[in-house]
């Protein structure tokens, strides 16, 4: 079956549209439950974006958003997941999330993520048997 989407990896010409998605997205939940820090978030967006674990999530052959992935020896760690506005509730997240739970599954490892506990995608995360571990600083690290 196939997975009705692929990857690319990031490149530095990926900036701008990374943060554009990754602003709009954040900066209302942030500002909901604390201050909003443009330039250390742009910093912090900067960096991911040359991480070399970060890609653009493509579909139907276009960008879609992107994500960055850490994986250890016993932790495959989604540190990111952002996707344009237009492609959000149509399923692509959870295209994308069943197949990391799969392959975290068959590599015999735990998947973790980090999301804003006032994010709307907490019920998402939920509803594909994500559970909290932990909550602090209006975050809330989730487990599969």
């Amino acid at each position: 079956m196939p997975l009705g989407f692929e990857f690319r990896s990031a490149a530095r010409s990926d900036l701008d549209f990374c943060w554009s998605i990754y602003r709009d997205a954040m900066k209302p939940l942030t500002e909901a439950v604390g201050r909003w820090e443009e330039p250390v978030q742009h910093k912090l967006i900067e960096k991911a974006v040359h991480n070399v674990h970060t890609s653009i999530l493509r579909q139907e052959g276009a960008d879609a958003g992107w994500l960055q992935i850490e994986e250890g020896p016993q932790v495959v760690h989604l540190q990111q997941l952002f996707l344009l506005p237009d492609r959000r509730n149509r399923g692509l997240g959870t295209a994308f999330l069943t197949w990391m739970k799969e392959r975290a599954e068959r590599k015999r490892k735990d998947l973790t993520l980090e999301v804003m506990s006032n994010n709307p995608a907490c019920r998402l995360y939920e509803r594909l048997g994500f559970k909290p571990v932990t909550t602090a600083d209006h975050k809330i690290t989730m487990r599969y």
